[in-house]
């Protein structure tokens, strides 16, 4: 990696360390109402650092909460007082993914109407947390998520035809218990922070909610439901650009293309560079971009790689055209699709080391092989060992130098949001 990927890289993982902290979670559970029964039930990609979060948070208040995190193998660094850990399968569900849910729900069924519950819920919970019902087995259930994940469908449609095939899913695992006052903390990876839709609303009643400032409240006939969303891919995405600019690079938040699907995302990207070359683009490089979201890719072949190696390989040819620009595409949740790998990244010099390496860029692109191809040239980016789960971060850098970047602060007094004249 040149000095500008390693800044970019040092920055995104001090942003990420900032963020896991989840601010917003702890003050939120140090101003809820809740008795002395309480119990915190984790599940997803972010589970086990929410409950570690939470943990600490109730103990300023001499609450000493009990139950469960369930979370993807790997994803858990320790024990947390009162909690049991527990894994799944991801992308996919495996027969721990049952084994477990199984546990959680008579769990949940153990509760009474004194206990007050609270759930922390993160993306990756929909392959995580399933109970099947009768005549489905694990084979059934793992061919449909690979169709629906493999279809290039987006995540609101994906998460709703697996809710059909599910237990617990679209709000059914609130009748797994009697416990009334239920508050739920969410770290969303969907668009509009949906709660019907992130994780596929296993506790998300049917019926529509109250908008609060926060998010949702529900009241049904024997149970009070709270929604916080504590946060998501905007917030990682002004955070990482405050970290950058205090680095002195010039940094615009680009909007979120959530659901865009990926050949639509890379053309976005050419059109971003194909304006900076206008004379009529008032925003000059160097400057640095950051888009955040998540593109639905339909797969084909049989190759290795998830949807950042495979947008930032879609681009080579096109950023082999570009002087001093380079795409680093992360994945929040630590893992494009391959294991250790946590997203990739390519410039104006990547085509040239591509075919060095006697790669064939076309039929990677074809067979989504991307992770080969960009392995080969060492493009890819490690997995940090703290990840969170908002969608992709990708962060297009245009006119800074790829081997001494030295960012200036005369920017500052330029207009930058005002880009056309």
């Amino acid at each position: 990696m040149s000095s500008l990927h390693h800044q970019v890289y040092q920055s995104y993982i001090q942003s990420m360390h900032r963020f896991c902290q989840y601010p917003v979670l702890a003050e939120g559970l140090r101003q809820a109402e809740l008795g002395i029964r309480v119990k915190l039930l984790a599940i997803g990609k972010a589970a086990w650092k929410m409950a570690a979060v939470s943990v600490n948070a109730l103990a300023e208040r001499n609450i000493k909460a009990e139950g469960l995190v369930l979370t993807k193998p790997g994803l858990s660094h320790g024990d947390i007082p009162g909690l049991a850990i527990l894994s799944g399968g991801h992308p996919l569900p495996n027969e721990n993914s049952l084994a477990s849910s199984s546990r959680i729900a008579a769990w949940l069924k153990k509760l009474s109407a004194k206990d007050d519950l609270v759930i922390l819920l993160s993306g990756g919970s929909s392959a995580l947390f399933e109970l099947l019902p009768e005549g489905f087995d694990l084979a059934d259930l793992a061919t449909e998520h690979k169709l629906l994940l493999h279809s290039g469908k987006d995540i609101a449609e994906i998460n709703r035809g697996r809710t059909g095939l599910s237990l617990v899913k679209g709000g059914r695992a609130l009748e797994l218990t009697k416990a009334r006052r239920i508050k739920v903390f969410a770290v969303s990876d969907v668009e509009g922070n949906d709660p019907q839709v992130l994780g596929s609303g296993p506790f998300t009643p049917a019926e529509p909610g109250e908008k609060t400032a926060d998010g949702w409240r529900y009241k049904l006939w024997t149970k009070q439901i709270e929604y916080n969303i504590v946060a998501d891919n905007q917030g990682f995405r002004e955070l990482f650009a405050k970290d950058l600019r205090e680095k002195g690079f010039r940094v615009l938040v680009e909007e979120s293309f959530q659901g865009r699907p990926l050949p639509k995302l890379a053309n976005q990207i050419k059109e971003i560079l194909r304006r900076t070359r206008s004379p009529r683009y008032r925003l000059r490089p160097p400057f640095i971009k950051i888009l955040g979201g998540e593109s639905p890719l339909k797969v084909s072949g049989e190759g290795l790689g998830g949807r950042c190696s495979h947008l930032a390989l879609m681009l080579v040819r096109y950023l082999a055209k570009q002087e001093e620009t380079a795409l680093f595409c992360f994945a929040t949740d630590g893992c494009d699709n391959v294991s250790g790998s946590g997203g990739a990244w390519s410039d104006s010099n990547t085509l040239a080391q591509l075919k060095a390496a006697g790669i064939n860029l076309a039929a990677a692109i074809r067979k989504c092989d991307s992770y080969t191809a960009l392995k080969s040239v060492n493009h890819l980016l490690p997995a940090p060992l703290l990840a969170t789960n908002v969608n992709d971060i990708h962060v297009l850098s245009v006119g800074y130098s790829l081997q001494s970047p030295c960012p200036s602060r005369d920017w500052e007094a330029m207009d930058i949001f005002d880009e056309l004249v």
